[in-house]
């Protein structure tokens, strides 16, 4: 399994697809690379596509220097993943944590970005700040740094979305348990010390697309607000769809993703 040395961990990676332009996919929270379980085989027939697991996430390494957990510093680890295979300009597609990740490359290299696209995904993390929230996750933290991500992953899970395949949530619930204590609180950490891209987000120049599941009510409005600040921007609101359209609805998905990129294949 290929893994490449970046910032003082082992990044796990796969490449996919031989031909085409390069696509790079960036997962959420939590996630890994099978959150593009759908869009893999797909998009591998007429593009390179790169997919890898966060710092602290899946197969990469953990760090135990929860600081390092940044945003910023995450789309240090893309960028650097992407030159480390040798792609030049490639299509971003970000994802929740990822999306945020994708503002930040947009941001500091949107000349080596063909296109981007913003999935479910917030241009400021003040949600996860407010007291509600906070609560909720302190209990988990705490779970977690007495108990295990086992013991975590055994926590009731929200309400499903209609669509979410029935099989993820078994497979959702093991990922959870394998992951390191110092990826779950570091990447917490990460989204909650973001400043966000409230006063930057007019600046991306690169074409955007906004998509967002019809149910995901915490994700909408900033996606919309995304569509609104980004010169030409446009948005996408997939129908009964929760947080996860590329998992849930990966037909409606795919075919939003592939309409974009053809529009701006080559720059």
């Amino acid at each position: 399994m290929p893994h490449a040395s970046i910032d003082g961990f082992e990044m796990y990676y796969q490449r996919h697809g031989t031909q085409g332009e390069p696509l790079v996919l960036v997962h959420g929270y939590t996630g890994d690379v099978s959150d593009w379980q759908h869009q893999i085989a797909g998009f591998a027939a007429t593009h390179r596509v790169l997919v890898m697991d966060h710092r602290g996430h899946g197969r990469s390494g953990a760090p135990r220097d929860r600081d390092s957990y940044t945003v910023e510093r995450m789309a240090d680890d893309v960028e650097a993943l992407a030159a480390h295979v040798g792609m030049g300009r490639y299509h971003l597609v970000g994802h929740s944590l990822g999306g945020m990740i994708a503002q930040e490359i947009a941001l500091r290299s949107g000349g080596r970005l063909l296109s981007l696209t913003l999935e479910d995904t917030l241009h400021d993390f003040a949600i996860g700040r407010s007291q509600p929230v906070r609560q909720l996750f302190a209990a988990g933290l705490r779970l977690a740094e007495e108990q295990g991500m086992a013991a975590v992953a055994r926590l009731p899970a929200p309400p499903r979305p209609p669509h979410h395949p029935r099989e993820r949530f078994a497979q959702e619930q093991a990922r959870l348990a394998r992951m390191a204590v110092d990826g779950f609180v570091g990447g917490w950490q990460a989204l909650c010390r973001w400043p966000g891209t409230q006063q930057r987000a007019h600046t991306i120049r690169t074409p955007t697309l906004v998509i967002c599941g019809e149910l995901d009510a915490p994700s909408i409005p900033g996606s919309r607000w995304l569509a609104e600040a980004i010169p030409g921007a446009r948005l996408e609101i997939v129908p009964e769809a929760g947080h996860s359209p590329q998992l849930e609805r990966p037909e409606l998905f795919n075919a939003a993703l592939e309409r974009h990129m053809a529009d701006r294949s080559g720059g």
